[in-house]
């Protein structure tokens, strides 16, 4: 242990900080107080005598008290060993420093100023450069940052940063524009399509980019059991026809494959170096500087091959939500704060494309297969009334859904719902009484809303005991929800290219939708899904994948429920703000003004 953090230890252990005043304290005590044997105190004591940290007197004789005096300012020494823990990443223990229950008031005070200025976009100056950082706090743990696993929307987000793909798709002109492909063609069948890699594209690692990098990540993905493993599932053979123009040889015509390639599941990643997601490396605007259960730091790659980000660094930081500061300049995830207690902000909407709905688990037995069961669970989930319960204290705007498209769901009518027409679809379904498990993600919104639901089926005659799924239990390939739920309230936020992610809504194993639907409904998704692959119009495409949702709405496979709107305060000095679709902005086009 450093020096400084034996010394805060030893101040947390005593009751008395006041500079320049004797206090009575025994080797003993100091050696409890730091965990190591006398021996080792004193050497200690000589250690910091000598950096004026304090000045020691033993005792010496019967009734002679060994005695410390405190020489240095405890608040500067406080103030500068609580900003090395955060300089070192060591964000828990500065969480945990200030809500020491030893910790002086004024100095918890002092400290909690201090954490409050981290956040935000911050100018680290020093003699040769001033240096831009955005510091975001975020409650919830990092998940998965592997292109191939990645299922959470800020995750994505973060990928994104870090790596790019063959092409992209734009959502303004509804086309794919290049990203590490400045050209591609295909054959009249659709089975063959041929892409042509830019010149001079660098990893982070300094390597250039080659077709041999297009080929590992392609067979990575289809060698692990990656819920989007079915992307390149048509894919038989690559053939590399130089560094920089590669073919891939379908088993079928496919006219979707340009989404496919332009998934983020095809982040290429470097042939020559080892996975490791904790030093991702990849041909994005940031590289990986650091990626711990802590933070994650984002540097600007200054051998990009496009424009260097403005932003020199991005720190996420996993804080506790009871540690959200006020000052908050940029988050995807607002908790909690009042509008005046964020001080002048510009408020940036962005809808979320996507809906939450509430899911019936057909992999396992029970009422759920019913249809008036599920007659009665749409008509006791009336949208319009859980809007008008809910939206008042949310900082999200609600809209009700019938589809994962909010513009969709924009040309419905949604009557209202009595309670009454639900209790009597329910007598007519094979309900007897029995208590029925309902799955909800965690966190105080989502339980607030988990209840409005339970009383609501309460007040039809229907039992539902509320359990709440963890972010890492929902990743887990085998979660116990789809071993005990009946039913779930869950949520889905497509990624920009809509098509693709209703794509994935259906066929990636790793989201509910999937992995709750029986063999009746996976049949229809599939046979369903193999004919729009083959469309090579995306009009067409999109009325066929309507169909789907038709049929779901007709069946009551699944019950649309609300669609989210969010406002993101933004200081009026940060610029370049666009959301995406997942509702972070993209770091690489922020500067402060």
């Amino acid at each position: 242990m450093k020096s400084h953090e034996h010394f805060m230890q030893m101040l947390l252990g005593l009751t008395d900080w006041e500079r320049g005043h004797e206090q009575v304290i025994g080797i003993e005590e100091l050696s409890q107080l730091l965990c190591c044997t006398p021996r080792n105190v004193k050497l200690i004591l000589r250690k910091w005598e000598k950096e004026g940290l304090l000045r020691w007197k033993a005792g010496v004789g019967r009734g002679n008290h060994s005695t410390l005096t405190i020489l240095c300012d405890t608040t500067d020494f406080l103030i500068a060993h609580f900003r090395r823990l955060l300089t070192d990443g060591k964000v828990g223990e500065a969480i945990e420093l200030i809500s020491h229950q030893r910790l002086p008031a004024q100095a918890k005070r002092m400290l909690q100023d201090v954490w409050n200025n981290q956040f935000g976009f911050i100018a680290e100056e020093t003699e040769q450069v001033s240096t831009d950082v955005l510091r975001i706090p975020r409650s919830r743990a990092f998940s998965t940052l592997d292109p191939i696993f990645v299922a959470v929307a800020a995750e994505s987000h973060f990928v994104q940063q870090i790596c790019h793909r063959l092409i992209e798709f734009d959502v303004e002109k509804q086309q794919f524009i290049p990203q590490l492909a400045h050209a591609w063609e295909c054959n009249e069948e659709m089975d063959t399509w041929t892409f042509y890699l830019r010149k001079g594209v660098r990893f982070h690692h300094g390597r250039l980019l080659t077709v041999k990098d297009v080929v590992y990540t392609v067979e990575r993905l289809q060698q692990q059991d990656s819920p989007y493993r079915w992307q390149m599932e048509d894919v038989v053979r690559m053939e590399q026809h130089h560094d920089r123009k590669i073919t891939f040889h379908l088993s079928q015509p496919n006219g979707f494959f340009l989404h496919l390639a332009g998934s983020i599941a095809m982040s290429i990643l470097p042939h020559d170096v080892p996975f490791s997601e904790r030093s991702m490396i990849g041909t994005g605007p940031f590289r990986m500087a650091e990626f711990t259960s802590e933070r994650l730091v984002l540097e600007a790659f200054e051998d990009y091959y496009r424009e260097r980000a403005l932003l020199d660094r991005v720190e996420i930081w996993i804080v506790p939500e009871s540690s959200y500061p006020h000052k908050r300049y940029l988050l995807p995830e607002e908790i909690g704060s009042s509008a005046s207690s964020l001080g002048r902000r510009e408020g940036v909407e962005y809808q979320e494309v996507g809906c939450y709905y509430l899911g019936f688990n057909f992999r396992r037995p029970g009422v759920q297969h019913d249809y008036a069961f599920r007659k009665a669970m749409r008509l006791m989930m009336d949208r319009k009334q859980f809007i008008a319960d809910n939206q008042a204290h949310q900082e999200k705007e609600y809209s009700p859904a019938s589809s994962f498209l909010p513009e969709k769901s924009k040309t419905m009518n949604f009557a209202s719902t009595s309670l009454e027409d639900a209790a009597a679809w329910l007598k007519k379904s094979a309900y007897q009484g029995e208590m029925l498990t309902f799955f909800v993600s965690e966190g105080y919104t989502h339980m607030l809303e988990a209840r409005w639901v339970q009383e609501r089926c309460r007040q039809i005659g229907l039992q539902i005991k509320i359990e709440v799924l963890r972010k890492e239990e929902y990743l887990s390939p085998t979660n116990r929800m789809v071993e005990e739920a009946d039913m779930v309230m869950m949520g889905e936020v497509l990624q920009r290219d809509v098509e693709l992610g209703l794509f994935e809504v259906y066929k990636n194993t790793c989201t509910m939708v999937h992995r709750f639907m029986g063999d009746e409904q996976r049949d229809f998704v599939e046979r369903s899904l193999s004919q729009v692959l083959r469309l090579p119009d995306r009009e067409k495409r999109m009325q066929a994948l309507a169909l789907i949702e038709d049929k779901m709405n007709e069946e009551l496979w699944l019950l649309f429920h609300v669609h989210i709107k969010r406002t993101d305060n933004v200081h009026p000095a940060l610029q370049g703000v666009t959301m995406d679709s997942f509702g972070w902005g993209d770091f690489a086009k922020m500067w402060v003004k």
